[in-house]
């Protein structure tokens, strides 16, 4: 091969790269994408979803709520941070009940807002 069609391939290359880089941030950037069921244990979540329930416990008058894990979600990113939406599995007493949650992290400051606990 040539310098001239090395180089071109190079370029080729380059150009698909970048394009299918830019493609998924588009993807991920203001969509909500759906938990797999591998990240269902990812720390990142599970500390989200603990925060929910410690903000709810604050939040509340005698609520003893418990974390036991997380079931179900979703995330959206966008250009103020990123939004959790939860559902998470917590024992209040001797009563396991689901629960919906959404909690704003701002990408700036990482400061956590727990949005709805339902």
């Amino acid at each position: 091969m040539t310098f001239q069609s090395n180089f071109l391939l190079l370029m080729v290359l380059v150009a698909f790269t970048f394009s299918h880089v830019f493609a998924d941030d588009q993807k991920l950037h203001g969509d909500w994408q759906s938990i797999s069921i591998n990240d269902i244990n990812n720390p990142k979540l599970v500390d989200i979803a603990k925060f929910a329930v410690n903000t709810e416990n604050m939040q509340s008058e005698n609520i003893g709520l418990e974390f036991q894990s997380l079931s179900d979600g979703r995330i959206k990113v966008d250009n103020n941070g990123t939004t959790y939406d939860l559902t998470i599995v917590a024992m209040e007493f001797d009563e396991v009940n689901v629960y919906e949650i959404v909690v704003f992290e701002n990408s700036k400051d990482h400061v956590r807002k727990l949005i709805s606990f339902d």
